[in-house]
């Protein structure tokens, strides 16, 4: 096993069972089993190809409206209705092309630089729970609880220039587990047997309506539940199965590291955000299982004082460049593997730190109440209210921008 040990101590308690080892929060659950990241009600500020945008994209609950944002000079761009308001809406943000794909039940809208909505241009019987989006070369997967997959090629603007909706049988003799699309515009699935296949050329399974001939890499790891291209290495993924976190090489055809881990180890998070990552904990210590120089590594926390508190792990940030691992948690107990730091909207907290030494940088409450997105060093929060408002504030400073009013025009003279 080629992956380094490096231990830190930081100073947290995790006080009355609190940390995943709670009673509320399952070792496994039906929370895997996704292509790219779960759909959420915000768009993340961050993808993959494009970095951090000054634009924010949201399905505001209070109005059941889409909202744009700018949220570096905190103004209201636009907003538009949606179709069946009543559900639950999941939104994507397109920065270059500047177009917002809205998903519900049964339902796909496209909302392209010009204000016009494309209405359906796939169909899918079930709710999207998990999307990949590589708005730089215009490809987007979505997938949904029934197991059918949506793809589409959109135009700079957003306009649907290519699509297909395939089922989750692949390769003839397996289906889909796990996926997502790695910085060149390659899909890779995992499959339940455990094997790899990569689509090379998403646009042909477009226009063949099929997904062709397709070569398994057979990696004998059995249950493939989650797995993340590094973004620096495109063709390096981080696999999780059962019982162990794997390193492949997806070109070469080799596995370069493992981490296993016990039944008595409980996995507390998994996150792409920027660098894939786990968390993983073992008795009183926790361990940020990553991939870095084509080895697996990991830090290992071991609380010993009371100086923090730290709880349900809603977020987990890990940015190697910028030596920095940042987190939001929350005192209410989460079933939850995956980044959503509004699965709650209680008792949330935002902390940073140097990830080298572990200097503590930042802890910061969070509004209740509020959909919030976490910039690099601000936090934007949407408050509940028919009015309209928002309030961006600078980590760092505490300086806050309030914005005011944006849903006058929308509410109805009677």
């Amino acid at each position: 096993m080629d992956f380094k040990n490096i231990s830190l101590t930081l100073c947290l308690i995790f006080t009355s069972g609190l940390v995943a080892c709670g009673p509320g929060l399952s070792h496994d659950s039906e929370d895997n089993y996704n292509i790219g990241n779960p759909t959420k009600s915000v768009a993340s500020l961050n993808t993959p190809d494009e970095g951090e945008s000054q634009s924010l994209v949201l399905f505001d609950k209070t109005v059941r409206r889409i909202h744009h944002f700018d949220v570096t000079n905190m103004k209201h761009i636009r907003s538009f209705g949606v179709r069946n308001p009543q559900d639950d809406h999941f939104v994507l943000y397109g920065n270059n092309g500047n177009y917002i794909i809205d998903l519900s039940l049964k339902e796909l809208t496209i909302f392209d630089k010009f204000d016009q909505a494309q209405h359906s241009p796939i169909k899918f019987q079930g709710t999207p729970r998990s999307a990949a989006f590589l708005p730089s070369k215009g490809l987007v997967v979505i997938y949904d609880d029934l197991m059918s997959v949506g793809m589409m090629k959109l135009g700079n603007t957003g306009t649907v220039l290519n699509k297909w909706v395939g089922g989750a049988s692949v390769a003839g003799f397996s289906t889909i587990s796990a996926g997502d699309l790695n910085a060149d515009g390659k899909l890779i699935l995992g499959l339940n047997n455990g094997s790899i296949v990569v689509v090379n050329d998403l646009e042909k399974c477009m226009d063949d309506k099929s997904w062709g001939n397709l070569d398994p890499f057979i990696t004998g790891l059995g249950d493939i539940k989650w797995l993340a291209p590094l973004p620096q290495q495109p063709n390096q993924i981080l696999v999780r199965t059962q019982s162990q976190i794997v390193l492949l090489d997806i070109v070469a055809r080799t596995q370069l590291a493992s981490y296993p881990y016990s039944s008595g180890d409980r996995v507390m998070k998994l996150s792409k955000f920027n660098d894939p990552h786990v968390i993983i904990q073992s008795g009183n210590k926790i361990r940020v299982i990553y991939a870095e120089n084509s080895q697996i590594k990991e830090r290992v926390y071991i609380p010993q004082t009371q100086a923090h508190e730290v709880y349900y792990i809603l977020s987990s940030n890990l940015d190697l460049a910028k030596d920095s691992w940042s987190f939001v948690d929350s005192t209410e107990p989460i079933q939850y593997f995956f980044n959503d730091v509004n699965a709650t909207q209680k008792e949330r907290r935002f902390a940073r730190y140097r990830f080298s030494d572990f200097l503590s940088e930042e802890n910061e409450k969070v509004a209740n109440n509020t959909q919030v997105e976490l910039g690099q060093g601000f936090i934007f929060s949407l408050y509940p209210s028919e009015l309209g408002y928002a309030v961006r504030m600078d980590v760092d400073s505490k300086k806050k921008s309030e914005l005011k009013l944006f849903n006058l025009k929308y509410i109805p003279a009677d």
